[in-house]
């Protein structure tokens, strides 16, 4: 009797055994399966994640990196012709309150500076100067040229530097023409504004 009852007792504690180490595998299935789905939404995740720093330090060290000197951007006002309105914080301005856009091109007058805030805004690039020789004049002209859809030359007596570069917050100064500066700064600021590519 007392065999059949160590049998029968070792049958149910094998038995127990079994169901014991079935539940475990089941636990540990459900945890390596909750792992898995962690770790597929939790790898892409880190990955997005992860460009997203990457990508914003690589813009600002773009920005850093850009020709010309980085201004705070002013109140983006419209306004009217002769409305009065705060004053710009370089000279010329880089932005700030403004009229209506001009046409891109190369001009032989003055024009407004409101309205040439405006194409700054749209991602162009004012090049204005002041005193320069007619041969300086002939070359900033040619540079103007080979950017009929996003630059615009100007004369402007306002100017506190022979030549003035400026696009949307930046702004580089010149004493003579250096067409290698003008043209890198041209390729690296235009469009880097709130409304690029609006002609």
């Amino acid at each position: 009797m007392d065999t059949k009852q160590e049998t029968y007792q070792s049958k149910k504690e094998q038995k127990e055994q079994k169901r014991r180490e079935k539940q475990k595998a089941c636990e540990k299935a459900r945890t390596t399966r909750k792992l898995k789905k962690t770790l597929t939404w939790s790898i892409p995740l880190l990955v997005i994640v992860s460009l997203g720093y990457w990508g914003i330090q690589a813009l600002e060290r773009s920005n850093a990196s850009r020709p010309g000197e980085q201004v705070a951007i002013q109140n983006v006002e419209h306004i009217s012709p002769g409305q009065s309105h705060d004053p710009y914080n370089t000279n010329p301005p880089t932005s700030g309150a403004h009229g209506a856009p001009v046409a891109f091109g190369v001009y032989e007058e003055e024009l407004l500076d409101e309205n040439l805030v405006h194409n700054l805004e749209h991602g162009g690039i004012w090049i204005s100067y002041t005193g320069i020789s007619d041969d300086e004049i002939t070359q900033l002209q040619t540079i103007g040229e080979r950017h009929p859809r996003s630059v615009v030359l100007t004369p402007r007596s306002a100017n506190d530097a022979p030549i003035a570069v400026a696009s949307w917050g930046r702004l580089m100064k010149l004493e003579s023409v250096d067409e290698e500066r003008i043209e890198e700064y041209i390729r690296r600021n235009i469009n880097k504004s709130p409304e690029p590519l609006v002609r």
